[in-house]
């Protein structure tokens, strides 16, 4: 199930809204952009804070935070998503011409231009969508119920809460369907491949080309193309000794076959490392193959990993994005697990619901 559903009466727009998207689209008349930034922590005195391009995620720009303060300048031809980042901290702020305004901290606050105004209403009320799932799962949990009854209410609560949630992304969506904050909405909206289509066709011509939504649905159309039932999609990486190594050398082969894509920087792989040693250990000798796919990460310190962790099943390194955006995987670890023939059995499988159905499929052989 979506995090999101996308409300359908999404036509009904009334006069305000429109009148709202079109006056944040037009109303900053500045040439170029300056933030100014205040760091609540202290301790980040001395530290660089980067300025990056969240569609690209490229780094646009650095500066050093001194007394608590930090400042960034330049020009954008076209507002975008943005993030500020100094560990441990990082913030989302609309770049646009203008004087933009940012505190970070264990509370952020943006304000300054029209569109980070309303990027601040818009983070806020998610906030607030935050805290209603947060009370309602406290409340589950003081109940002291069993996993399965937890799960089952869970499951509820999260049906009598998408309402509100529906309700508070079409609005925003309304009035921001054609810049900047439209993007970031539907990039926190969890729309489902079709559902994000539907809505992307209700957007205006800038918001379509937006970067970041142009990113969206082309992994849309990725996860459609790969979804579970679908054969699998191949790719080829040249490998650090020279030869090359593809993803049809393992699968498609007769067998099961377990793939992980992972990162040796990336906590919850390392911790999915032991579940899947599990299953090898079980079932390898059964039919089931594994195979790692290192991405987004230097093959020395990959090869490293595979030595500390003692990984013996077969590794793809140095494979960067080029099978994450065949697979529309934002994040890693990234699971899947491929039928004899090549046909994508599930994916996103991690902890208990991979060795179940791992042991489905493995024990009906």
């Amino acid at each position: 199930m979506p995090r999101y559903q996308f409300i359908t009466n999404m036509k009904n727009r009334n006069f305000f809204l429109l009148v709202a998207a079109v006056t944040l689209a037009s109303c900053n008349s500045h040439s170029s952009y300056t933030i100014d930034g205040t760091v609540s922590d202290s301790t980040l005195n001395g530290n660089t804070i980067y300025l990056a391009d969240m569609a690209s995620r490229n780094t646009l720009d650095s500066a050093v935070i001194t007394n608590n303060k930090f400042k960034f300048t330049g020009k954008a031809d076209t507002a975008f998503v943005g993030m500020l980042q100094a560990r441990p901290y990082h913030m989302n702020l609309i770049v646009e011409n203008g004087n933009i305004s940012v505190e970070m901290g264990e509370t952020d606050k943006l304000s300054g231009t029209p569109l980070n105004d309303e990027m601040a209403s818009f983070v806020s009320a998610v906030d607030s969508l935050n805290n209603l799932f947060m009370a309602k799962q406290q409340e589950i949990v003081a109940k002291g119920l069993s996993d399965e009854e937890a799960s089952a209410e869970w499951d509820k609560a999260m049906l009598s809460l998408m309402p509100e949630v529906n309700k508070v992304f079409s609005q925003y969506f309304d009035r921001n369907n054609n810049n900047a904050v439209g993007a970031w909405v539907l990039a926190n909206w969890g729309l489902e491949p079709e559902q994000l289509d539907s809505i992307a066709n209700l957007s205006g011509d800038v918001l379509k080309a937006n970067p970041l939504v142009k990113g969206m649905l082309k992994q849309a159309e990725m996860l459609k193309k790969t979804a579970e039932g679908a054969m699998f999609t191949d790719f080829t990486i040249e490998q650090p000794d020279g030869t090359k190594a593809s993803l049809s050398d393992y699968v498609g082969k007769g067998n099961y076959v377990l793939v992980d894509f992972w990162a040796s920087w990336c906590g919850p792989c390392r911790g999915e490392i032991p579940n899947i040693k599990e299953l090898y250990d079980k079932y390898h000798d059964k039919g089931l193959d594994v195979l790692g796919v290192a991405v987004w990460d230097k093959p020395e310190d990959t090869q490293k990993t595979i030595d500390e962790l003692g990984i013996v099943w077969p590794q793809i390194i140095n494979a960067q994005q080029i099978p994450t955006e065949l697979y529309g995987i934002q994040g890693i670890p990234h699971i899947i697990l491929f039928a004899p023939d090549g046909t994508i059995v599930a994916r996103d499988l991690r902890d208990e619901a991979m060795k179940e159905k791992v042991a489905e499929v493995m024990d009906k052989k």
